[in-house]
């Protein structure tokens, strides 16, 4: 297993620098595309189709979610979990194996229909916009994968507010996502501007994603200002991924 590297740079993180704001219609065309996207999503994780990338490279990758995995696992997350961003499943049966309970949010059934936790006895799924949802109890527990890279810059102080207010004090937080070097060279990117990707689906359809790489300096430093203590991570290659708890 490779060494753990924990400082994470990209090209877009500059001191100042000015975007576009993401309007409503752009996280509903967001949405809308990982709907259509669901039943070939796991394509992208399992690295099968277009995104087998031949041996080595696969092996990298899979050498890296097992990095982040002992990680996580690492930090014994436990009691009541909730998870963010569920989409189909890729990291929610690890969750479930530490979780007392597991509530797995997110806005889009399609995604959801694929998730295989949702039928275990000890899960509640709820279907929301996460971008105006509000948590009716708190947790011990709150993780959120490939979910933070698709938030626009504008919203990310409202999104960790809403996280801290899901923890209860002394709670546990945890997140992976892209590195910039694996969010952009997939064969479904076909561009890239400001704060926005074009993805391109099986069926050749295209659709316009919100696509943010975030320091890890400025990620730990939001998390802080609402009372999470932040640690974030780098693979060498590929994962984003920041475990941490609540302190206030």
């Amino acid at each position: 297993m490779r060494e753990r590297k924990d400082v994470c740079m990209n090209s877009k993180e500059r001191e100042g620098a000015s975007y576009e704001r993401v309007t409503d219609q752009q996280l509903q065309d967001q949405l809308n595309y990982y709907r259509e996207r669901a039943p070939e999503y796991d394509d992208w994780w399992y690295r099968r189709g277009t995104f087998n990338h031949g041996d080595e490279a696969n092996r990298i990758w899979f050498d890296e979610v097992s990095m982040v995995k002992e990680s996580f696992k690492a930090e014994h997350f436990e009691g009541d979990f909730l998870e963010l961003a569920a989409g189909t499943g890729t990291w929610s049966c690890l969750f479930l194996k530490e979780a007392r309970t597991l509530t797995v949010v997110d806005g889009s059934v399609e995604m959801l229909s694929h998730n295989p936790v949702v039928a275990e006895p000890n899960v509640r799924t709820i279907i929301a916009d996460l971008f105006s949802w509000s948590p009716d109890q708190l947790y011990d527990s709150v993780a959120f994968t490939f979910w933070i890279s698709h938030l626009p810059r504008e919203r990310l102080v409202g999104f960790f507010t809403m996280v801290s207010r899901c923890l209860k004090t002394g709670g546990k937080m945890f997140f992976v996502d892209d590195r910039e070097v694996a969010g952009t060279r997939e064969s479904h990117v076909v561009g890239a501007s400001g704060q926005t990707m074009i993805r391109k689906l099986n069926n050749g359809d295209h659709a316009i994603i919100v696509k943010n790489f975030f320091g890890d300096k400025d990620i730990q430093q939001i998390a802080s200002k609402v009372g999470i203590e932040l640690h974030v991570h780098c693979t060498p290659t590929y994962f984003q991924y920041g475990v941490g708890s609540k302190t206030v």
